[in-house]
This record gives C-alpha cells, structure tokens and sequence, in this order.
C-alpha cells in the first residue's frame, strides 16, 4: 500500500527555536515511516532541506523584518504556481504556521479538491506582543481574522490542549476539533525522581522558552533577585530570540547569576538532569512543551497560572501553580521549594509519573489516524473556484 501524502506549511522549518517547528518536525520525524511528508518552507540558512522540500522565497514586510530576523521565524510568499503543482501529488494539507503561505496553500488546496487540516500554534498575543502592540482590543480583531482565513477554512483542526480548543471554539471556530498534545518525546521520558536530595547551595534554576516578552523571563530574574536563596542561585535561560541582551543586563542589574541562549538537545538533557526547579512563567502557552519536559525529565516545576495559557492543565501538583500579579509571590514560592529538599523529591516522583500520560507515540497515533480519516472523508469546507 502507498503512503499517504501530506503536505506540511512550516515556514521557518530549519529554525527550530520555536514550539510550532519543533512539534512539526518530531511529528514528521515519528510518521516517515507511515506518511510521506512535502516540507512547505523557505530556506533561511545554509542547512540540509528536509526530503520534498516545497521552496518560496522569504518574505519582505518593512518595517517589521527587524522583529522577524530576532525572533528566527521568517515568514514564506506564497507562490501560485508552486502550490497548485505541489497540491496535484498531496492527500491532505496540514497547516502548521499560520501565515501567508498558509493562506495562498489553503486556497490551492481548495482549487484541487485537498482536505485541509489547520494545527492551532500561534495565539494573536504572540504576534502582538512582539510587535510591542500591547493593545487589548486587537486581540480579538485578530482572532476573528484567523478564524476565518485558517479555521473555518480548514475540514479539521488540531490543538494541543483543551484550552485551546475551549479558545478557537469562544472565538467562533466552527469546524471539528480533535485535541493532540505535543507530547513528550522518549528521551525526555527518562527521569527518575530524585533519590535523597540534599538541602543547600547552589541551586540551579532553569526555564526554556523563546527569549520574548510574553515568556515574562524578566518576572523570573525579579523574583531570584528577591530571593532569600539569590547569591547561592543560578539561573539558566535556554532559548533564542530578541530579549536576549536586555535580559543579560536585566540579571546583571539584578544581581543574578545567569546564562542567557540556545542549547543543543543534547545539553538541554543534561541540564533538564541539573535542574533545581524549572520555572514557566508565560502568559501565553498553548500546552507548554517545555514544562512537559522537565516533568518528564523529573524536575520540580513551577508554573504560571494565567487565564491566557493552557499551563494550569499541566498535571503538575496544585501548588506548583503561582499567579504572575507580583514578582514576590514567585519569589515566596522559589523559597519554599529551595528551603525543603523533601518538597523538591515530592513533586519530582509526582511530575515523572505524571508526564507518561503525555507520551508523543501515543500523540503520533492520533494524528497518523486523523490524517487518514481526513483523507477518505467528504470534504466538509467547499472547494474555491479556479481564478
């Protein structure tokens, strides 16, 4: 039997510094076998493409490319017909960045007669706050807008949490929703609690994310500094992106002692394996991969309740849970957590156990099976017409 053919929309593909592209790329990694994958993307290094690479050119926006360069997420041009030639060898088109490339796939998919599926990875408050727009009433302006050109365009959509479809669902999504979680990969599916941890110095604290503004990193750095543990802390910042430099100076202003950056995979285990306490404290996450994570990787965790993010689903112990109103509510609990060596064992065999529900084979099965029933159903969203 063939395989199945599934074209996949991830812009900045080979710029793994962002959940989106990640989650994307372990999905195509876990189905090769099952699914034959087409890449819809624009090379933006000088990296391996990945097997039937569809190409576009970057696009150019002035006056917003600065913002894009930081963040390492460029953005594709739709090419007409580039895409009416890819989708004539396609059984689905899976929609994993929701950009211009999306918008122009989504359209050619239609003239073709492809089943669409649209992933749900990029909340408006993302784009907002990096674009520094800190204005509440474009929010919904731009659900609105994503809702129609990308979910209710598409025959089916995928989130990663029920809070996201709880989300696209208040904002008017109409279209199925299926919930899949990111998962949890099995090399991080191999921490063991910790046996007889010792009380004392130095604590290593970490958090992995995007280096941008709605991570909130700065709340961390502020509630170390307040910390009655500080001069016997140590902060790690795994990540890219534009806060970098200001969060260098921010600690260094502060007072705590940090490492600001990306990492291999192979050294986020080995720090995951360090980890004290692994602190979240976004206000906007969809699942929260990294949290997972370090769940699984048995670390202590502390996380952001937000009324914007999905982290209060996490199956983390109640009071692993802080509200991010002041830097000194954090800061009270890193203390707890710092003060008792028994209270850092207790969430670690908690949050190890916790994590094997979150599995990313159990994740891939889901998807491989909603792909072929995509495939074989009626379209349920009607074709547009050629022109």
């Amino acid at each position: 039997m063939s395989k199945l053919r599934v074209g996949m929309v991830v812009d900045p593909w080979d710029l793994p510094f962002n959940g989106t592209v990640v989650s994307a790329r372990r999905f195509v990694e876990a189905l090769s076998d099952d699914i034959s994958f087409s890449i819809f993307m624009t090379p933006s290094r000088d990296a391996p493409l990945p097997a039937q690479a569809v190409l576009f050119d970057k696009l150019s926006i002035p006056g917003v490319n600065h913002i894009i360069d930081r963040m390492q997420a460029p953005v594709a041009k739709p090419n007409r017909t580039t895409l009416d030639e890819a989708m004539a060898s396609l059984d689905v088109l899976h929609v994993q960045y929701p950009f211009f490339l999306a918008y122009g796939a989504i359209r050619a998919a239609r003239r073709a007669g492809v089943p669409v599926i649209s992933s749900f990875h990029v909340q408006p408050e993302n784009i907002l706050k990096n674009l520094k727009l800190n204005f509440a009433p474009l929010v919904p302006v731009l659900y609105k807008l994503f809702v129609k050109a990308f979910y209710n365009a598409a025959d089916h959509v995928v989130v990663p949490s029920q809070f996201a479809a709880d989300l696209l669902a208040s904002h008017g999504t109409e279209r199925p929703i299926t919930v899949i979680s990111n998962g949890i990969t099995s090399r991080f599916l191999k921490g063991q609690p910790i046996d007889n941890p010792v009380d004392g110095a130095p604590f290593f604290l970490l958090s992995v994310g995007r280096l941008a503004a709605e991570k909130q990193h700065d709340l961390i750095i502020d509630a170390i500094a307040k910390s009655k543990h500080r001069s016997h802390c140590h902060l790690r910042l795994v990540g890219s992106g534009p806060e970098k430099q200001r969060l260098e100076r921010l600690a260094k202003t502060k007072g705590v002692q940090a490492d600001i950056g990306p990492c291999s995979d192979d050294e986020l285990l080995a720090i995951y394996e360090r980890c004290d306490l692994f602190i979240q404290a976004s206000t906007v996450e969809l699942e929260g991969m990294s949290a997972l994570e370090a769940m699984a990787m048995a670390c202590p965790v502390l996380l952001n309740h937000s009324n914007t993010s999905a982290l209060h689903e996490l199956p983390a112990l109640p009071d692993a849970f802080f509200s991010d109103k002041d830097s000194s509510e954090l800061t009270h609990r890193v203390d707890h957590f710092l003060d008792s060596a028994s209270e850092r064992s207790r969430h670690s065999a908690h949050n190890s156990a916790a994590a094997l529900g979150r599995a990313h084979e159990r994740s891939a099965k889901q998807l491989l099976d909603l792909y072929h029933r995509v495939a074989k159903a009626p379209m349920t969203y009607p074709p547009v017409q050629a022109g």
